[in-house]
């Protein structure tokens, strides 16, 4: 459990921080900071913790454990108030919030005065760092919804009456042990509070995994009966010759079907068809589906293995994060986007997804667009990019004896766009040509190049076309190991 309000103030009592000078700010966590102070005569080491179900402050008896690399808010907090000396701390109106005032001098040598306000609620709990002005400056939790972001106006909630808190009393406990409150309090959470926070944080990854997890079988799904139905190519033909012989036209409902002889089976047939097409145009679109089905099944089974692959994927990363004992590793884990990653060397250096067995590249600037020209792309690639806008290159990676099809070009035309000046039209002109045919500008910008022999292509896209491209795309959230 927190720290309650009275606890809170018998801590404060037992080691004051007003007259303490800030040597220096520590991030052990992602959900606690450490102000390492000095004054009369003592360095102390000062935990703000916003921990579920372990939100508190107190002192600690030795130096907390350094994080790996440099955190946001430890950095904003050593640029800010490192070497200022607090003034003032409180509990205001036993909301268990506290407030601290810092003066520190500024860039003229004035002084100027922050605060670091810490909200001790368990599940709501935040650390925000405030101008004298009362402009959120950053909090250790970016909380959009209660406008706890960097700009915002800081605002205080509002008091509870006297009634509501004579109604509930809070008492100190009796823990067991030698020494202060505080030190009693600092052997109770680090005996209980790893757990309780890992417990937290397991929860969020089983909803992560739930909800990906599910994605993926809706995605399988829709796979497997796309496949079913490709299986079926060869039928798709058949329907098309019996439809080019002629038929008699049957309403039932809403839909229109044609009445005719399956000569391939000896037998009457019901056709689903369009009432206002001829009878060719009807039989060319199954002839239409029959060659899609053809050249479609191997790309369907493609894409079902990579389905797969991801769910097995996601699976191992569930296990692995359940069996972490240590919770600062999983909440790193979920910060990266909620996958457990190590260091291992990427695919490719940008920006690239999986679109029906064509695998599409998406440099993002001239470094990314360097090595892909460099390392990655061939001569017999295709390059697009928006034409008169800056933007992206996007290039398609050639596929051994396959033509690209009009619509994986169309889809790279439209990401072209989407991702140049050019978006906000939901459309534009895009040049495209082989790889072959580029030439790197003389004396220019890395991985600039210039373009023989294009072709120029209109497209125009939605925004819901563009999510759709994302969504179908098997590699645009990879689980990595």
């Amino acid at each position: 459990m927190s720290l309650n309000c009275e606890e809170i103030e018998l801590i404060l009592s037992e080691e004051p921080l007003e007259g303490m000078k800030i040597q220096n700010i520590f991030q052990p966590s992602y959900d606690a900071i450490v102000l390492e102070l000095y004054g009369r005569g003592n360095r102390l080491f000062y935990l703000i913790s916003i921990a579920h179900n372990a939100c508190r402050i107190h002192p600690l008896t030795a130096p907390p454990a350094k994080n790996e690399r440099p955190l946001r808010f430890m950095e904003c907090l050593r640029s800010r108030i490192k070497g200022g000396t607090i003034i003032h701390a409180e509990q205001i109106s036993k909301d268990r919030i506290i407030k601290i005032e810092i003066t520190k001098a500024d860039e003229k040598g004035s002084p100027a005065k922050l605060f670091l306000y810490a909200r001790l609620w368990s599940g709501a709990g935040n650390v925000l760092l405030v101008s004298e002005e009362g402009i959120i400056i950053d909090a250790l939790r970016r909380l959009p919804s209660r406008q706890e972001i960097s700009g915002a106006a800081f605002a205080l909630p509002a008091p509870r009456d006297a009634a509501s808190q004579s109604a509930k009393p809070y008492t100190i406990r009796d823990l067991q042990g030698p020494g202060p409150f505080w030190q009693r309090i600092e052997h109770f959470y680090s005996e209980h509070t790893g757990q309780l926070s890992r417990d937290a944080l397991i929860a969020q990854v089983r909803e992560i995994f739930s909800r990906k997890y599910s994605s993926l079988e809706n995605r399988l799904s829709a796979l497997s009966a796309k496949q079913n139905e490709y299986q079926q190519a060869e039928r798709f033909r058949q329907i098309g010759d019996i439809l080019i012989g002629g038929y008699a036209i049957e309403m039932q409902g809403t839909k229109t079907f044609a009445r005719a002889l399956d000569f391939y089976e000896n037998r009457e047939i019901l056709i689903e068809i369009e009432p206002s097409a001829t009878p060719a145009q009807n039989a060319a679109r199954y002839y239409e589906k029959y060659h899609k089905a053809k050249t479609g099944i191997d790309d369907i089974a493609a894409e079902l293995e990579r389905c797969r692959t991801s769910m097995s994927q996601l699976k191992t990363w569930l296990s692995k994060l359940e069996a972490e004992p240590d919770p600062i590793v999983i909440a790193q884990a979920l910060r990266k986007g909620g996958a457990a990653r190590t260091k291992e060397k990427m695919r490719f250096p940008c920006q690239h997804i999986e679109y029906k067995g064509w695998t599409i590249l998406i440099g993002k600037s001239g470094k990314e667009n360097d090595e892909i020209l460099r390392h990655i792309a061939r001569g017999s690639d295709l390059w697009l990019h928006a034409r008169d806008y800056s933007g992206s290159y996007v290039f398609i990676r050639a596929i051994k004896n396959k033509s690209f099809p009009p619509e994986v070009i169309q889809t790279a035309a439209r990401l072209a766009i989407y991702y140049s000046k050019a978006r906000k039209n939901l459309g534009g002109d895009v040049h495209t040509t082989y790889v072959k045919n580029l030439r790197r500008a003389k004396d220019g910008p890395v991985g600039l190049v210039i373009p023989y022999l294009e072709k120029n292509i209109y497209i125009s896209f939605t925004e819901a076309q563009i999510k759709d491209i994302l969504d179908e795309s098997l590699s645009g959230e990879e689980i990595e190991q």
